[in-house]
């Protein structure tokens, strides 16, 4: 009697989606490239609001399998599609108006980037911090200050979630909102150069009297709104993280001749963790657990990715210390894991309490 791994439910990882983003992954990490084009080509195949908005009910598990083949191919374009992706869910369980029916259609097919800057709101809910940016109410809608520490996709143009504070004497209510670079207000900092993902056009941005009109307010329900969408956020962000170990595993094992046979233990105890990874992420899509379960297993799949980056460069040995190597660059993907919001400090802090 043959078994079928819940696993077996991610779509396979599509070899023709990780050539095209492996083609141009050196391109985009160095920023001589940016993830623009990638991003379009995946909304002309309608990739790009699969399964939106997320309810739990399995319709998630074909996005996964994108993102974890673009993945393999270049993380800058994966971690990018999660943002555009998330943007698309937020807006999605967003009351309809004209506005956000506008961004939605430019979303999809990402003729316009979406930018995620919700970490301040996560952060606030784990009692991590408080939300910066303020927000008072004007007629037909709220002028918005303040910073946002840190997003990605800004590029002309692009469409920015975040959450607000409003600015009421005695009220500590909160919104959520989208607004567009390139509004009036909107400042955003010169991109840095970073150890990976260059193209991603990450930094922070300034907010200076800002106006977002009704229309474009998503929630007056941070806690709620936020606890809607975390499984979905943290699902593709484990994605991510599966399609690069997916790949350096595979590299390691493809190498793993003479004297490098002594890391076949390695090799067997990184796949088998991946394997895990890779169930519990088709699982929790079909049916969501407990919060701390889908926390954990972020975590796992962070903490496979780097320890499968680092077998993939000892066993690649000097070859793979070329820097212009696609092992070197997978390897500095590998270190912004731990960095990405939530960040693993976040994620232990979480899980703690």
């Amino acid at each position: 009697m043959s078994t079928t791994s819940t696993a077996d439910l991610l779509p396979r990882q599509d070899e023709e989606v990780t050539a095209r983003f492996l083609s141009r992954a050196a391109a985009v990490d160095q920023g001589d490239d940016d993830v623009r084009p990638g991003l379009r080509w995946l909304g002309e195949r309608n990739l790009l609001d699969v399964g939106a908005p997320d309810h739990g009910d399995g319709r998630l598990l074909p996005l996964l399998g994108t993102v974890e083949s673009v993945a393999r191919g270049c993380l800058s374009s994966a971690f990018t599609l999660w943002a555009q992706r998330m943007a698309v869910e937020y807006l999605s369980r967003a009351r309809p108006t004209a506005l956000t029916e506008e961004f939605l259609g430019a979303l999809r097919t990402g003729r316009v980037t979406g930018a995620s800057a919700m970490a301040p709101a996560m952060k606030e809910l784990s009692g991590l911090g408080r939300i910066r940016t303020v927000a008072r109410k004007v007629s037909g809608g709220y002028r918005v200050d303040g910073p946002i520490p840190w997003a990605s996709n800004l590029f002309p143009g692009a469409i920015i979630v975040l959450p607000a504070r409003l600015d009421s004497p005695g009220h500590d209510g909160r919104v959520i909102v989208a607004l567009r670079v390139g509004d009036e207000g909107v400042r955003v900092r010169p991109f840095p150069t970073l150890l990976a993902l260059n193209g991603t056009a990450s930094t922070s941005v300034e907010l200076r009297d800002v106006f977002v009109p009704q229309e474009a307010v998503l929630s007056t329900d941070l806690p709620s709104f936020c606890s809607s969408v975390r499984t979905t956020f943290l699902l593709i962000q484990t994605a991510f993280c599966s399609g690069l170990a997916a790949e350096s595993l595979t590299q390691a094992g493809q190498s793993l001749d003479g004297p490098d046979v002594v890391f076949a233990d390695d090799l067997r105890a990184l796949q088998a963790a991946l394997a895990s990874v890779r169930e519990r992420l088709a699982r929790y899509a079909a049916a969501p657990p407990a919060p701390a379960e889908v926390t954990r297993l972020r975590l796992d799949a962070a903490g496979t990715a780097v320890s499968a980056t680092r077998l993939e460069s000892a066993v690649k040995g000097g070859a793979g210390f070329l820097a212009a190597g696609h092992t070197a660059r997978r390897v500095r993907e590998a270190v912004f894991l731990p960095v990405q919001s939530p960040t693993e400090g976040h994620l232990r802090w979480d899980l703690e309490r």
